[in-house]
């Protein structure tokens, strides 16, 4: 039963904007996301089953804290201003979402994108095709050595699938419902590769290597990209950022890609690229170096590309993968990257529970994780480089809990410079798929599409923590956490301003498997809230109470 507690106002005097009540069933049957459509006071997700259980309100009290451990958040320090946190539009999750019935797509992506769901402001979307499709190998210029490109065309991300219960249903329809529930959503638009005949292998992929791009076609391929962008504002999607191309290092050939040297990346973006989207009144697109791990590789590419005001004048920051390790954010890296170009953003553009394909997390091919709330929050899961990565390699990929990597990856990286956060596919089914070349990874929501029956996994759940809290425009303050402690079993939090600044947005962590009793500290007042062990905790706080 509901205390009377939780629908009063978290502080006397408080604004509306932090209460939160039931949303009302939507017309044709689709139920809108249970998190209601107004912010609550104080949210709370455990391994005990707490799923965005509402909170009673925090009682502050003029005073400093004696002894234990403190939160302290500085709305004095104000750091980065948030661009967003979303999860990628695929088409791996069109053809998910096509096997459903309307009502039950709806329902999902208002979980997602709507007003009552976890809000995500930010999407990306891959520029043909990518491992997450269902056949893959295509572009939107397949026509050899058409150098003008009088063949382009986006109807691949149009074209359904006869299969599904919908066969209309496509990439393309999946992007426009996004927008339609959140028309400010920021789409962030990456290639894996050229079309074949544009690169030196004339392939998609294959034989240890993605190929790279031919001099004669560096030109070529960045006319290919403003078609691309011409042809999806023409279907009403703006697209707000590209990166020149995904993971530019490469997979080893495992599915499409396309390999740049940071010296060739930097030159097509100075000479061709760049100019391309000038030369088209493209230049208000967001140019996102790198886009891939977070490792020297990323320091290597920004000294060239970032190092040379030419190139860096078209660039907007650098984006960032998480694969390189499962047991550590890889922060002073970040700190580097952002002391070093202080003017350049840093976007987290690709992170997920990849590997789940293995004998180890799918036995016989049946994923551990259906439907078992257990595998999510324990150290379940093994990533590629549990397997394959080289041997010096291999601490950095123990066995870890998806939770855990998500709730870290997400305050950490904010506390260190993340501008934004963006997950990798928003659904997949019971697999961690379609994916043609086998490559299944975890999403947050998973279906099986031949039953409907749906598992709203813990890591949406986690997501809808950051993505419903903090919104475009905010700004990410200073935060301490003492003591923290030496392992990673400890309590860590981050905040945030709201752009109006009338609310304090503070979430916690607690990664320990027992409970912690902590003092929130905003300026002189102070609060003791107890966490659950492995839990994570939001709260949206009105600034006046601190004044």
């Amino acid at each position: 039963m509901t205390s009377p507690r939780l629908v009063s106002l978290l502080l006397s005097g408080a604004a509306t904007a932090c209460l939160a009540a039931p949303e009302p069933p939507r017309p044709g049957g689709s139920t809108a996301a249970p998190l209601g459509p107004k912010l609550a006071g104080f949210v709370q997700t455990s391994e005990n089953g707490d799923r965005f259980r509402r909170m009673p309100s925090l009682t502050f009290t003029r005073g400093v804290p004696r002894g234990g451990v403190t939160v302290t958040v500085d709305p004095s320090v104000r750091r980065q201003a948030l661009e967003g946190i979303g999860g990628a539009l695929t088409e791996a999750s069109a053809y998910v979402l096509a096997h459903l019935p309307e009502p039950a797509r709806r329902g999902i992506l208002d979980r997602f994108f709507g007003p009552g769901g976890a809000r995500f402001s930010m999407a990306r979307t891959p520029i043909g095709a990518c491992d997450f499709c269902v056949t893959g190998r295509y572009s939107y210029a397949d026509v050899p050595e058409d150098r003008a490109l009088e063949h382009f065309s986006i109807a691949p991300d149009k074209r359904g699938f006869r299969e599904a219960r919908d066969p209309s249903y496509a990439l393309l329809p999946l992007i426009q419902d996004a927008l339609a529930r959140n028309p400010r959503l920021k789409l962030v638009a990456s290639p894996w590769t050229a079309p074949a005949w544009m690169k030196d292998n004339h392939d998609w992929y294959g034989q240890g290597r993605g190929g790279t791009l031919l001099p004669e076609h560096h030109d070529t391929f960045a006319r290919y990209m403003v078609k691309y962008l011409q042809a999806y504002q023409a279907e009403g999607v703006p697209i707000w950022g590209i990166t020149p191309v995904n993971e530019p290092v490469g997979n080893g050939g495992q599915w499409e890609s396309m390999e740049f040297s940071a010296e060739s990346l930097r030159d097509y973006i100075k000479l061709h690229l760049g100019p391309q989207l000038a030369k088209h009144g493209l230049s208000g697109v967001k140019v996102i170096q790198f886009d891939h791990n977070r490792d020297a590789n990323a320091l290597r590419f920004s000294e060239a590309v970032l190092g040379d005001p030419a190139a860096a004048a078209f660039v907007w920051g650098t984006g960032l993968h998480w694969y390189s390790a499962t047991n550590s954010v890889q922060t002073p890296l970040l700190d580097q990257l952002r002391t070093s170009y202080p003017t350049k953003a840093l976007l987290h553009t690709e992170g997920c529970i990849d590997g789940i394909g293995t004998e180890d997390s799918s036995p016989r091919g049946a994923f551990l994780g259906w439907k078992n709330e257990a595998w999510w929050w324990t150290a379940s899961a093994t990533d590629w480089g549990y397997y394959w990565a080289p041997p010096e390699e291999k601490p950095a990929h123990p066995r870890y809990s998806p939770v855990h990597r998500y709730a870290m990856d997400l305050i950490e990286g904010l506390n260190h410079g993340f501008a934004g956060w963006i997950d990798w596919n928003i659904v997949l089914d019971r697999r961690g798929g379609p994916n043609h070349v086998k490559n299944f990874c975890a999403a947050p929501i998973m279906v099986d599409t031949a039953t409907g029956e749906t598992h709203i996994t813990p890591l949406y759940y986690v997501l809808a923590h950051f993505s419903r809290y903090l919104q475009p425009g905010d700004r990410i303050l200073q935060v301490t956490t003492s003591p923290q402690g030496s392992t990673p079993d400890g309590l860590r939090a981050m905040a945030a301003l709201r752009q109006d600044g009338r609310h304090l947005i503070v979430i916690a962590y607690n990664a320990a498997p027992g409970a912690v009793t902590y003092a929130l500290r905003v300026g002189g007042f102070q609060a003791s809230v107890v966490i659950p062990g492995r839990a994570l905790q939001s709260f949206c706080l009105p600034m006046d109470r601190f004044r």
